[in-house]
């Protein structure tokens, strides 16, 4: 899988511009806010139809114009083929008026509804110094590492996810009326029966695909760890699934966040239940909490409080890892979602390393470009090409980037001198 050509037209800092790639290896290289990590979200975005970036498309569409186009031509699976998205304003922003945007997305020609119809045809692995939120973030940023991976894994993951998002949201609607009614009625509670046996069923399908998806990924990143620390650390995972004790039964308590006024979170082992099993499960825990639940206004059992938790020797590798360790296990967990991938669609994706060099010291960095298969196309974004041997740069194609217009050179020698 590789791609052939990105055409962009008022797009971030971009008024028009077609860049043509190389099978191999691409390093986009210019000072910061020239517009490198621009040309890689361009690419992402026409791979998965939405920004890793912000969730306001219309942020994407240069300022002052009126709509913005990517197109990238690709080959996979020995074909070519080609996405265009084209995003629109509407609204008028001098009138102060909501910045909405209208997007019609075509795929070899033919139009597509939604950004469902482009999965799987653009496959995109991307590496970016934001990664270390794996670790240093949130439960939030490997949930959405772990539902990113299943997403590529398993056919219908996202579309069930999103399906699972909007019903927690109707459902907590639901639970912030019934606390300013202050009361619950039998009908009330039918209604909400209804809404738990949709989380549950949903709930369940989603957290038994996390877990096989990490069990995949799991021994691949071990593997890594393991050459990159000189079999010093040993790497571990398990699939968190939250429980809170110390719950109240009064309609009127604060509506705390996730940790205030809360015991240490319990953590149930689930995967030796079926999904029936932990449906049911996830459907007594409702009924359990439905007082607290209704005096916090919001579901606070399910897939979307869930966690993944990372050890190295045993030791919680967020906790305790040294900053050193938890680059080292960022790289191991992305080499092995590479890998994963690679292996599940029969021929690897397209690669893109975003400015990862900052984050990696020589001897890390010599590991991450080691590991990746020169038969794999690889973009990769940098402000100066100290740091990467000169064997992985020979062939490489040079593609220099100054204020939103980039230009590539076959040879990386006029670079490497201005760069002396």
């Amino acid at each position: 899988m590789l791609v052939k050509k990105l055409t962009i037209k008022n797009f971030r800092n971009y008024n028009e511009e077609v860049v043509s790639f190389c099978p191999e290896r691409n390093v986009i290289i210019g000072e910061n806010a020239q517009g490198k990590t621009n040309l890689l979200e361009a690419i992402e975005y026409a791979s998965r139809g939405r920004s890793y970036r912000t969730h306001q498309e219309a942020e994407l569409i240069l300022q002052g114009a009126s709509e913005a186009l990517v197109e990238v031509e690709f080959v996979a699976r020995n074909y070519d083929q080609k996405i265009t998205i084209c995003l629109r304003r509407k609204g008028d922003a001098a009138l102060n008026q909501p910045q909405k945007t209208e997007k019609l997305i075509k795929l070899n020609g033919v139009p597509k509804g939604n950004t469902r119809g482009l999965k799987g045809h653009l496959v995109t692995v991307g590496f970016k110094s934001q990664d270390m939120s794996l670790i240093r973030g949130g439960p939030s940023d490997r949930r959405d590492w772990i539902d990113e991976l299943s997403s590529t894994l398993s056919t219908g993951f996202r579309t069930l996810l999103n399906r699972y998002e909007k019903a927690v949201t109707q459902r907590n609607r639901l639970l912030k009326l019934f606390f300013e009614k202050g009361r619950l009625t039998g009908s009330d509670i039918d209604q909400l029966k209804v809404w738990d046996q949709q989380l549950a069923t949903m709930g369940a399908t989603i957290i038994k695909q996390r877990i096989k998806s990490l069990k995949q990924a799991i021994p691949i990143a071990e593997e890594y760890q393991e050459k990159i620390s000189g079999s010093r650390e040993k790497l571990s995972a398990h699939y968190h699934f939250h429980v809170r004790t110390n719950e109240s039964q009064d309609f009127g308590c604060s509506d705390l966040d996730d940790r205030s006024g809360y015991q240490q979170a319990d953590t149930i082992s689930i995967e030796e239940l079926d999904e029936l099993e932990l449906a049911n499960k996830l459907l007594q825990l409702y009924q359990q909490r439905r007082a607290d639940e209704i005096a916090r206004r919001q579901t606070l059992t399910g897939p979307h409080r869930d966690d993944v938790r990372f050890a190295l020797n045993d030791k919680d590798a967020t906790a305790f890892g040294s900053q050193g360790q938890q680059r080292s296990l960022v790289i191991a967990l992305k080499l092995s979602e590479l890998k994963l991938i690679s292996d599940f669609l029969e021929e690897p994706p397209v690669l893109m390393l975003d400015d990862v060099m900052a984050e990696l010291d020589l001897r890390r960095q010599g590991f991450l470009m080691e590991s990746v298969d020169r038969g794999m196309q690889t973009l990769i974004t940098t402000t100066h090409l100290d740091g990467f041997e000169k064997e992985w740069l020979a062939g490489a194609t040079l593609i220099s980037v100054v204020d939103g217009a980039a230009v590539r050179q076959e040879s990386l020698a006029p670079a490497m001198s201005t760069l002396q």
